[in-house]
């Protein structure tokens, strides 16, 4: 059938949005980033719309003209007045009743307030700009507790400047974030958290922190208030000397330790999945009978030459022999590659999928041999031929090269078949 021009031009200029419920049209502009539910407001459809949306992103590396970096080399704290304005108008124009996630990324500076303490000064030169670290600290403050203010669920905030180093000082976080019963998510990177009694987020079910500054024992406090916590990941963080990681709920557990912390006790009977990486001086886990995944990366700090250490490191282990997935890092295949050598007793695994991450030399040959024996029912292998990283301690375990192997009388040492490759490997 043949169109006239008029009927073509009304097809092309159909607008399917304009017949959408204003519920649905408010749920699409809530996915998109702040500044751009903003500049709908120049459309009529929308205009008494956007108002109403129930995420609130702000990220400051997506605001036009932003240069990542550019405050931190700035000799005072410099913050951006045309990206703050827009962060008040948008809360002040706000009226939604809830507001599902609020996120803020924001390159907030404490360095001032670092270097009076650290100096014991308080000259008037520098007087503003403590006032000013002040007043932006206050406001944020206060934009927080806003959203938590329209029963807020997800709560996002990070304080990193990209193309920057670590900052010295960190935001101190307000104790409204952690009495917050309709939290269910909370993120936090670059924080400091000093606690002083229980926290109350009765709903939290995940929390994510990344660089945050855990002071005393502000951990415990968190914990002991989150009786619904399933998910919990500490990234780099820094923390009181003992960790204690108690929860009854827990089921999945990610941590990233800090160079060398002391110690950290881990008990939590409904854990299903453990991943961690960096080093820890003792690291006590107990009560995980129901752990089905486990991921270890990286080094503990052991010295397998010692019977103690030995010990400590097999009982560590052991305590992951039913966990049906396994994945150990370069420094693990080279324990069992000196247990081997050495006709020491290695612990059995029931996994049924072992994953290593070799950053290959010939001294793993026997680790992987070792852990083939001990590993029975053994279905998925993967060897992972990864790069060097700096974490397999060659220089501090140059014991190793000790032992007289040779790669190529390898298949001398398979006195027995291996029992996984015959019955099970798929």
């Amino acid at each position: 059938m043949n169109m006239s021009a008029k009927q073509r031009s009304c097809v092309f200029n159909e607008d399917h949005f304009s017949g959408l419920p204003d519920a649905i049209l408010i749920h699409i502009l809530s996915l998109l980033p702040s500044k751009d539910v903003v500049n709908t407001m120049l459309i009529r459809r929308f205009h008494h719309l956007w108002p109403f949306i129930h995420t609130l992103n702000f990220d400051q590396c997506m605001w036009p003209g932003h240069i990542c970096g550019c405050y931190a080399r700035a000799s005072r704290p410099i913050y951006d007045e045309k990206y703050v304005n827009f962060v008040r108008h948008v809360l002040l124009l706000h009226k939604g009743p809830i507001i599902h996630k609020f996120c803020l990324k924001f390159h907030f500076r404490s360095f001032y307030e670092f270097w009076q303490r650290t100096s014991g000064r308080t000259d008037i030169w520098h007087y503003d700009f403590l006032r000013s670290e002040k007043r932006m600290a206050n406001e944020i403050g206060a934009w927080i507790q806003f959203a938590l203010n329209k029963n807020l669920e997800v709560l996002d905030l990070s304080f990193y400047e990209h193309g920057t180093d670590q900052p010295q000082a960190f935001y101190d976080l307000p104790n409204c974030v952690l009495s917050s019963p309709h939290l269910v998510e909370l993120r936090l990177t670059y924080c400091k958290i000093n606690l002083k009694r229980k926290s109350e987020l009765k709903s939290l079910k995940t929390l994510y922190l990344d660089n945050v500054m855990l002071m005393d024992q502000s951990m415990n406090y968190i914990l002991s208030g989150c009786p619904m916590l399933e998910e919990l990941t500490l990234q780099l963080c820094y923390c009181h000397r003992r960790v204690v990681l108690l929860n009854s709920n827990l089921k999945t557990l990610k941590l990233d330790i800090r160079w060398f912390q002391p110690r950290i006790h881990v008990s939590c009977p409904t854990l299903l999945s453990f991943d961690m990486s960096g080093a820890v001086e003792v690291l006590d886990i107990a009560n995980v009978a129901s752990i089905a995944e486990v991921s270890v990366k990286r080094k503990l700090i052991f010295d397998f030459n010692e019977d103690n250490n030995y010990q400590n490191l097999r009982i560590f282990l052991q305590t992951f022999s039913r966990a049906k997935t396994l994945k150990l890092c370069s420094w693990l295949a080279l324990a069992f590659s000196v247990w081997q050598l050495n006709n020491l007793p290695s612990p059995t695994f029931s996994c049924k999928s072992l994953h290593l991450q070799l950053d290959f030399v010939i001294w793993h040959l026997p680790g992987i041999l070792n852990l083939l024996k001990h590993c029975p029912c053994l279905e998925n292998l993967i060897i992972e031929i990864t790069s060097y990283d700096g974490f397999t301690p060659y220089n501090a375990l140059s014991w190793i090269h000790l032992y007289e192997f040779d790669s190529g009388e390898y298949r001398s040492m398979v006195d027995v078949p291996v029992q996984c490759l015959i019955d099970h490997l798929k």
